[in-house]
C-alpha cells in the first residue's frame, strides 16, 4: 500500500495511526499499529479527526483494546457525539417510517440514499454514522406528489432560504443540474432532500437517470424494508458524490463510507464490471483517483487489476495532492470561514474578489436548472430581493463573524487557506474535466 503522507505536507504519525484503526484490519497492521499506539498524541489524534468521525473513532480504539491508553475525557466526549447521533437517528427513522408508509399507501417509487443507507448497512451501528438528513431519490414525474406527502407530513423549506440564490449553494454548477433545499419539520432536527438526479447520471454524465432505476434492490432494515441501489450503482453514486459532485470537500468520513461498502460489498461487486462500465459512462478517471486514494488509505480489498487495467488519469500525483488537501483540511475551516467568504477570496485580484461582492448583491447569471421545492416566484425587483437576502444574512451571520473575530478563527491565514481550497477544487475540475471534454472531441472527430 502506498502510503498517503507524500501528497500531504502536514501528515503525521496521528495521521497514519487514524488511518489504519479506521482501515481494513491485516495480521501485517497489527504489530505497527500496537506500537504506534504507545506513542500517539491522543489530543492531536482526536483534533485531527473530523467531527462526523469521532463516534467511529471512540468505537475503534475501543475495538483493538486502546481504551486505556486514551484519556478518559475524549472517550467520553467523544460517547456523547454517538449518543447524540442515536438520538438523531431515532427521530429520523420515525419520521422515515411514516413517510415510507404514505409513499407506498400512494404509490410512489422511491430510492434512499448516502447516509442513511450506510449507516444501517455498512458501519456496525448506525450511531456511528451521523447524519444531517435523510436523502430519497424519486422519479421527476413524480416529484409534485412527493412534496405534497411530505409537505402533509409537516415538513416545509425553512424560512432562511427564502432569498436562495442556487448559484451561491455550491462552488460550481452544470446547466441543467436541480439544486435540492434541504425540507426541514419544525421543532425537529429531522431534514429530507429530494432529488430526480443524482451524479453519476445525466446532466454531468450521458447515463439516463432512468438507467439506474434498473438497479434497485430491496434491503431489510430490521421491520423497515426499503429501497436502496445495487452494490454496484451504490457505488458509483458514492464516488461520484465525493469527487464530481463536491471535489473531495467532504472530508474524510466519505472515503470511509465507500471503504466500508467495499468490505460489506466484496463478494458481490464485480470489478471488471466496474472497470469497464466505468470507462463507458465516463467515470474513468474519477473512479480511478477516487478508489486509489481509499485503497491507499485505509487498505481496502480493492484488486490490483482494477488500476494496472485502466488508464490513470494525467497529473495524477497533482490530483491526489490537491485532493489530500481538501480530505485533510476542510473539516476545520469549514466550521471558520463561511464559503461565501471562501469564495471571495479565492479570486486571483482584488477586482475580482470586489466583482463577486457585487454579483452577491446583484442579478448575477441566470440559474437554468431548478429547485426543489421550486422558490417562490418574487415580487420584487431582483436588486431589491437580493439587498434584502444579503440583509438577512447579515442579521443571521454578522453575531457569528464577530464571535469568529474575536477569537481568532477569522484569521487571516484561515481565509488564505479557505481560499486555496476553493482554488484547489476548482484545479481538480479543470484537470479533470479537460480531459474528460478532450477525450469527447477526439471522439466525435475520430
Amino acid at each position: 500500500m502506498q502510503s498517503p503522507s507524500s501528497p500531504y505536507p502536514g501528515y503525521s504519525r496521528e495521521n497514519e495511526f487514524l488511518l489504519q484503526l479506521l482501515g481494513r484490519p491485516r495480521q501485517e497492521r497489527s504489530l505497527p499499529l500496537q506500537a504506534t499506539a504507545s506513542q500517539v498524541d491522543w489530543q492531536r489524534l482526536f483534533q485531527i479527526t473530523p467531527p462526523d468521525l469521532t463516534a467511529y473513532l471512540e468505537y475503534k480504539i475501543r475495538e483493538h483494546g486502546f481504551a486505556g491508553q486514551c484519556p478518559a475525557e475524549l472517550l467520553r466526549e467523544a460517547g456523547h457525539a454517538r449518543l447524540a447521533a442515536a438520538a438523531r437517528w431515532l427521530r429520523l427513522r420515525f419520521e422515515l417510517q411514516n413517510l415510507v408508509r404514505e409513499f407506498r399507501r400512494h404509490e410512489v417509487e422511491f430510492v434512499i440514499l448516502k447516509g442513511a443507507v450506510l449507516a444501517f448497512m455498512a458501519y456496525p451501528d448506525s450511531s456511528l454514522r451521523p447524519v444531517s438528513d435523510v436523502d430519497l431519490l424519486v422519479r421527476p414525474e413524480s416529484l409534485a406528489k412527493t412534496l405534497k406527502l411530505i409537505g402533509d407530513a409537516g415538513f416545509k423549506c425553512p424560512k432562511r432560504f427564502e432569498f436562495t440564490d442556487p448559484l451561491m449553494v455550491k462552488d460550481f454548477v452544470v446547466p441543467g443540474e436541480e439544486i435540492s433545499l434541504p425540507l426541514e419539520k419544525p421543532g425537529t432536527q429531522a431534514l429530507i432532500e429530494v432529488h430526480t438526479q443524482l451524479e453519476s447520471a445525466e446532466p454531468w454524465f450521458a447515463v439516463p437517470t432512468a438507467k439506474v432505476w434498473e438497479h434497485v434492490e430491496k434491503a431489510d432494515w430490521n421491520d423497515l424494508c426499503i429501497p436502496v441501489l445495487d452494490a454496484h450503482e451504490f457505488l458509483f453514486h458514492l464516488v461520484l458524490h465525493l469527487s464530481r459532485g463536491h471535489f473531495f470537500s467532504l472530508g474524510l468520513r466519505p472515503l470511509l463510507d465507500i471503504h466500508l461498502w467495499v468490505e460489506l460489498q466484496a463478494k458481490r461487486l464485480d470489478w471488471d464490471g466496474i472497470r469497464g462500465e466505468s470507462i463507458v459512462r465516463g467515470y474513468r478517471d474519477w473512479m480511478y483517483l477516487t478508489l486509489k486514494m481509499v485503497r491507499d488509505c485505509f487498505a481496502t480489498g480493492i484488486p490490483s487489476e482494477f488500476f494496472t487495467q485502466m488508464e490513470a488519469p494525467l497529473k495524477l500525483n497533482q490530483l491526489e495532492s490537491l485532493a489530500y488537501e481538501q480530505i485533510w483540511l476542510n473539516h476545520g475551516l469549514q466550521s471558520l470561514v463561511p464559503p461565501r467568504l471562501a469564495i471571495t477570496f479565492s479570486h486571483p485580484s482584488v477586482g475580482q474578489a470586489i466583482g463577486s461582492l457585487f454579483r452577491r448583491i446583484g442579478r448575477g447569471k441566470s440559474f437554468d436548472g431548478r429547485t426543489i421545492p421550486a422558490l417562490r416566484a418574487p415580487k420584487t425587483t431582483p436588486w431589491h430581493r437580493s439587498f434584502r437576502g444579503l440583509l438577512r444574512d447579515l442579521k443571521i451571520k454578522a453575531p457569528l463573524y464577530l464571535r469568529a473575530w474575536r477569537n481568532g478563527s477569522l484569521a487571516w491565514s484561515s481565509l488564505r487557506q479557505a481560499a486555496r481550497l476553493v482554488r484547489g477544487r476548482g484545479e481538480i475540475r479543470e484537470i479533470l474535466m479537460n480531459r474528460h471534454e478532450t477525450g469527447r472531441q477526439q471522439e466525435e472527430n475520430g
